[in-house]
């Protein structure tokens, strides 16, 4: 089995570094250049399937790379991290531990880590199962990527999983 993850394309409030949450908004004109940049790099790939959050930009994004009209299957397992009570702050909120493992401040109505990474582990072990013979895209956003690195590449030594998530149309590759 062989899975891609990329992230959404640019946002206006990723460049303003503003955290977008569960805010439905659309990819800029760098977010949909960057979006073609990668149907272009997985177009021989052979992809038999992706899978998708339900946010207006991920969908933006996967109809851009989606060119072979490839199946796809929409998924809240693979949504943003729930913060709504951070929507619309500066990311700067990121580096009182919002993303360390050991040391999780609690905020009111935002997911925990335990909750994401449930949900997100819970997600990538029905994949496994089910499309073990498959080559899957997952489209997806910064904030998942994390739990997502994690599963794949193991929980990091210090617990800071802050600076490991993907930029904006980056693609990870793993292969099981």
């Amino acid at each position: 089995m062989k899975i891609y993850i990329t992230r959404h394309g640019q946002t206006n409030n990723n460049i303003k570094e503003i955290f977008d949450g569960s805010n439905n908004i659309e990819i800029n004109n760098t977010g949909i250049e960057q979006a073609k940049q990668v149907r272009d790099a997985l177009k021989n790939k052979n992809i038999d399937l992706i899978f998708c959050s339900p946010k207006k930009r991920t969908i933006q994004t996967m109809e851009i790379i989606n060119s072979n009209n490839i199946p796809y299957i929409i998924d809240n397992r693979i949504d943003e991290r729930n913060c709504d009570a951070l929507q619309g702050q500066s990311y700067s909120i990121m580096y009182d531990n919002f993303w360390n493992l050991a040391n999780e401040k609690k905020y009111k109505q935002v997911e925990t880590l335990k909750e994401i990474f449930n949900r997100v582990y819970d997600f990538l072990d029905e994949i496994k199962e089910k499309y073990a013979d498959k080559t899957i895209l997952i489209i997806t956003h910064n904030g998942t990527s994390k739990p997502i690195r994690c599963y794949f590449e193991g929980i990091f030594e210090n617990q800071d999983i802050c600076n490991i998530g993907i930029n904006n149309c980056e693609i990870l590759e793993y292969e099981i």
